[in-house]
């Protein structure tokens, strides 16, 4: 109990620091962006294939947008929400070439948000 008291009283200089809030899954939203990125890298191999690929990779930004922002990671939510709007089109889309270029972009947006949470934290 005394531990959560210390935890809560020190929350706001936590959030100062750039760290996130204790115990909000942090790593896991991390985990989430290694994942859509090392998805994003991997060639299309067919539209069905790429289709597939975009569920996933929006699924998973999705996540990595909800655990930043529950972590009071608002530049990282922000960041995550740019990548899965591009990410929302790659199940629908008709040609290989498309899906290569959105895929392409989401491994951008994503690498932006990976370098940011490196660089400065939970901001």
């Amino acid at each position: 109990m005394r531990r959560a008291l210390i935890l809560l009283a020190l929350a706001p200089l936590l959030l100062a620091q750039g760290l996130p809030r204790p115990l909000c899954g942090y790593g896991e939203g991390l985990s989430d962006l290694r994942d859509v990125e090392r998805v994003a890298m991997r060639p299309v191999t067919g539209v069905t294939e790429g289709r597939q690929r975009g569920e996933h990779v929006l699924a998973g930004l999705t996540s990595a947008f909800a655990t930043f922002r529950d972590c009071g990671c608002p530049r990282l939510a922000e960041l995550a929400a740019e990548a899965a709007t591009v990410a929302q089109s790659a199940p629908s889309e008709a040609s290989v070439s498309r899906l290569i270029q959105v895929f392409s972009q989401i491994r951008f947006r994503t690498q932006l948000a990976r370098e940011q949470s490196e660089h400065q934290g939970c901001r």
